[in-house]
């Protein structure tokens, strides 16, 4: 997964850590809630971290990484082989004779042997440590890729959550806003019927009501997508209906702007970059290793002997021992390619740390800007909402009064519909701008805010 795919928004709804991998966790899908039920941001996170793909792929990739550490230090200890053979038959080739059709007869002769090879590394020129070192580096940079892949399915739960909760919020602004549409349709009508408003009044307020319930319409096709959303989210198939918990909006003062970009650089993709730096390193330091000689030691046993006891062959127990050094002369090249693959990896890993550390500087200022602007909206819109609000309370009574047009109420409705939709909004958009700004300075640490049941 690139690093660019893992820059998402990380909804701060409350302090909570993103808990280091610590092992392989469990692979058993939850169980999706039934239709309608209950759902909790704690519960929906629980069950996204149990039951998603990326979180699974993430802990396999990491036992296959712990695995590679332990097939390389295994050049550390002996190589024990053991092997056995026999023959039997009468129309073998004898070795005494090479010419090309020196095939001669021989008295049949049936034998087996049977031995063991034990070859031990002594010495590599630091090799094997090298490729443990590099080994191990991979393992600490798919630790913090699988840290970085929890966060990403956190961020991506809070994130569809707060939009559940947004499309929830334009619902009910809908079924507001027809509820209200529907009392003043009421109401004309009845003064149509008695003769005190026009035909005309009442057809435009019919035609608000349509509009009214067409947006009621669409937003509650967008609450089930946003459903569907979160089920993904979860890696889940389940319900198209949740009934979720509320958050209380609540604009906080940031920290500086150079500091959140410092802290920046405690990010799990940062760390995974850094130790993949490491582990290129030593991997091309291992490779340079293979210019020099290898010292082994080499130990070999085993039994030989006949089924036929009649033939004056030598038969019996024999062994052998010694020591080897080996140094690379020629490979065709092998050795020098080998070099330079890790000193382009190597490359790639300090150009990969300095993208991600540039993309996370540049969404963290982006965040910390749109944290500034969402709040600036939010306190204009709140105005804007109350203003509407007396709007339409005085074309109410000057309509009542026969001062004012039933046009000015159609507008003062669609004024205040369109001034609490951009209120609600407002305040999700900071919170998903506050979230990315949590997200990009740190990936872990989340923001203090208390969830609240209203």
């Amino acid at each position: 997964m690139s690093a660019i795919m893992r820059m998402p928004l990380l909804l701060g709804f409350f302090v909570m850590l993103v808990p280091p991998y610590t092992g392989a966790q469990p692979s058993a899908r939850s169980q999706p809630p039934p239709h309608g039920s209950f759902l909790g941001l704690q519960h929906a996170i629980e069950t996204a971290l149990q039951s998603h793909p990326i979180v699974q792929e993430g802990n396999a990739s990491l036992e296959a990484s712990s695995a590679r550490v332990d097939q390389v230090k295994s050049l550390y200890y002996p190589q024990v082989y053991a092997n056995a053979d026999g023959a039997a038959g009468a129309g073998r080739i004898n070795p005494r004779f090479v010419t090309p059709a020196g095939a001669m007869l021989q008295p049949n002769l049936s034998s087996y042997t049977a031995g063991v090879l034990a070859s031990q590394r002594i010495y590599d020129f630091g090799y094997t440590s090298h490729l443990v070192a590099s080994s191990q580096s991979g393992v600490r940079a798919q630790e913090q890729d699988v840290n970085a892949r929890r966060a990403l399915v956190i961020v991506n739960v809070q994130r569809t959550y707060l939009n559940s909760l947004k499309r929830q919020r334009l619902v009910r602004i809908a079924e507001e806003t027809v509820r209200e549409r529907g009392t003043i349709v009421s109401q004309i009508d009845t003064l149509y019927r008695q003769q005190l408003k026009s035909k005309l009044d009442l057809d435009l307020v019919r035609v608000e009501l349509v509009n009214a319930e067409s947006l009621l319409v669409r937003s509650r096709n967008d609450l089930k997508a946003s459903f569907a959303d979160l089920n993904r989210a979860m890696g889940i198939e389940g319900p198209e209906d949740y009934t979720l918990e509320d958050v209380l909006i609540e604009v906080k003062v940031q920290r500086g702007l150079n500091e959140l970009i410092a802290d920046s650089l405690a990010h799990p993709e940062v760390k995974r970059a850094k130790e993949a730096t490491a582990a290129a390193e030593a991997k091309k330091r291992a490779m340079k290793s293979q210019y020099l000689p290898t010292v082994s030691a080499i130990a070999s046993g085993g039994y030989f002997d006949t089924f036929d006891t009649s033939r004056n062959v030598t038969t019996g127990g024999w062994w052998a021992a010694g020591g080897l050094v080996s140094m690379p002369l020629f490979t065709g090249g092998l050795i020098e390619n080998q070099v330079k693959e890790a000193a382009a990896q190597e490359a790639a890993a300090f150009a990969q740390t300095a993208n991600i550390e540039q993309a996370l500087t540049q969404q963290v200022t982006n965040a910390y800007l749109d944290t500034i602007t969402f709040t600036q909206q939010i306190k204009l819109t709140e105005e804007l909402v109350k203003t509407a609000q007396e709007a339409l309370s005085l074309a109410k009574q000057r309509y009542k009064l026969g001062l004012g047009s039933v046009i000015e109420v159609t507008q003062s409705e669609v004024g205040l519909t369109a001034a609490q939709t951009k209120l609600a909004e407002a305040q999700y958009d900071y919170k998903i701008a506050e979230a990315t700004l949590v997200y990009a300075a740190g990936g872990t640490t989340q923001l203090q805010i208390d969830p609240i049941i209203r």
